[in-house]
């Protein structure tokens, strides 16, 4: 059948107002269909708060949570994203707030673009090391802020703990989510007990690195290596960070730094395990060495002291 140049015409405007149409939503996520699939904010009373793109009435709520920083995971080649971005810096910069970028690609949670990890390892790095209130997010606040939570929560920094009613929330989330929550207030005993809730078949990663974490933190690094140790396939990054840091603990040098530099493969701005690496060397003797892993470390997080202090015995500064 031959296609007439009207219908040719009529099937392009068609397309064209459709694509307008979804851009025009897209660029106002403060929408019924957007709403329909976006994360709510967490609870505002912790340091690090997670969720969606936030619009003018969820800036009014962070900036009275005095939330001063702002971690976007949105990726300006996204013609969209580029445009929220640039209102966003605008409306942060009207309440006194600073906004940090750091492009991750994603849609419905398949990653686009070589930098996906990177950007990750920074924002989790930058959030790390700011004694900052923090607002982290992405479009929806599903899949990239995820990426980023699960390594804040390898480096004992869990994130976000929920607000939403108990049955929008399943059983297991909820109890994940108490853990993090006793974890980052330092009742390490009660995140365990609350993991202890979640059924075995239903503990994901996170919740295996927080187990581990807990252990290592109440002075159990054999128990705590045992966690690690079950998740070097699923997350061996984080997995040769924790093994690495309990290896330290238990004066195992040698195996200390086989850890972490397999850490620094995987990911090479992980700045726990260039930092991890840094302290095997200095035990080790390997003074060169460790200084330079010391430094890249303190270059993602300027505010740790120990790596700092460390650094000073390597390299004292001279003498006036």
């Amino acid at each position: 059948m031959k296609i007439s140049r009207n219908q040719v015409l009529g099937l392009l405007l068609m397309i064209g107002v459709a694509g307008v149409a979804g851009y025009t939503v897209l660029i106002n996520p403060d929408n019924p269909l957007t709403r329909l699939f976006q994360r709510k904010i967490t609870a505002v009373d912790t340091r690090i708060v997670i969720g969606p793109y936030p619009v003018e009435r969820d800036f009014r709520l962070l900036h009275a949570s005095k939330v001063t920083l702002i971690v976007s995971l949105l990726d300006p080649a996204l013609p969209y994203e580029s445009t929220l971005l640039a209102k966003e810096r605008k409306l942060a910069a009207a309440r006194g707030m600073r906004v940090e970028n750091f492009p991750m690609s994603s849609i419905l949670g398949q990653k686009f673009g070589g930098y996906y990890a990177d950007s990750a390892a920074r924002a989790a790095a930058l959030i790390a090391s700011t004694n900052d209130k923090v607002y982290l997010h992405c479009y929806l606040g599903l899949h990239r802020i995820q990426v980023v939570r699960d390594l804040l929560t390898a480096r004992g920094l869990p994130s976000g703990v929920y607000t939403v009613r108990r049955a929008e929330r399943e059983v297991p989330r909820l109890q994940l989510d108490a853990a993090e929550s006793a974890y980052q207030h330092k009742r390490y005993e009660e995140a365990l007990a609350a993991l202890a809730q979640i059924p075995a078949a239903q503990l994901t990663s996170s919740a295996h690195l927080l187990q581990g974490w807990c252990n290592y933190q109440l002075g159990q690094p054999e128990a705590a290596a045992a966690f690690f140790t079950g998740l070097l396939v699923v997350v061996p990054a984080e997995a040769n960070v924790g093994l690495g840091y309990c290896a330290l603990r238990t004066g195992d040098t040698a195996g200390a730094t086989r850890y972490f530099e397999t850490a620094v493969q995987l990911a090479p701005a992980n700045a726990e395990a260039l930092g991890g690496l840094g302290l095997a060397y200095y035990r080790a003797g390997r003074l060169p060495e460790a200084a330079r892993e010391l430094e890249e470390a303190l270059k993602l997080t300027p505010d740790n002291t120990e790596l700092r202090e460390v650094l000073a015995r390597i390299n004292p500064p001279p003498a006036r």
